[in-house]
């Protein structure tokens, strides 16, 4: 698998994260849409600007738990997102989730599912609707997310594509 981690950014750099408008818009729509169960997919970008999501991978939630507080990537959908990403000269730089009706601040248990220095990018769907959205990078040897900065369009969301 490649993947760029946030090590491989230099730290120095107070750049914010973005996200294609076309690629906001589809994670937006795929949480709506899989409300009230946690959507959930993988964020690609290129490595030459990795903090830039140029494409979005939508994967199932394969949580053999309650999956509106659940979620789990699809294995096999994984694999093929590594796959597609490589052909297209991306690289895996996070992964997104919904929280139904909950805020967008990382759980416990999404503590304990993080991949320390990937993007994890939380949205709140409040009855069907997007309340919002923050970013997040997990830090081991903290124990803890850091918030990630964000570009503030990045996060809002229009159900017509910008």
């Amino acid at each position: 698998m490649r993947g760029v981690t946030i090590e491989q950014i230099d730290v120095e750099q107070e750049t914010h994260w973005t996200v294609e408008s076309g690629s906001w818009n589809r994670i937006v729509q795929h949480a709506i849409d899989i409300y009230p169960k946690e959507a959930c997919g993988i964020l690609l970008s290129h490595s030459e600007n990795p903090k830039h999501v140029k494409e979005v991978y939508p994967t199932k939630n394969v949580s053999s738990e309650d999956q509106t507080t659940r979620y789990l990537v699809d294995p096999l959908e994984f694999l093929e997102a590594d796959k597609r990403a490589e052909e297209q000269g991306l690289d895996i730089c996070g992964f997104y989730h919904s929280h139904p009706d909950h805020p967008s601040t990382p759980s416990e248990y999404d503590r304990k599912m993080a991949w320390e220095g990937y993007l994890s990018l939380i949205l709140s769907i409040k009855i069907g609707k997007f309340h919002d959205a923050r970013a997040w990078i997990y830090d081991s040897h903290e124990a803890r997310f850091n918030e990630a900065l964000m570009k503030p369009h990045a996060l809002s969301f229009s159900s017509h594509p910008i």
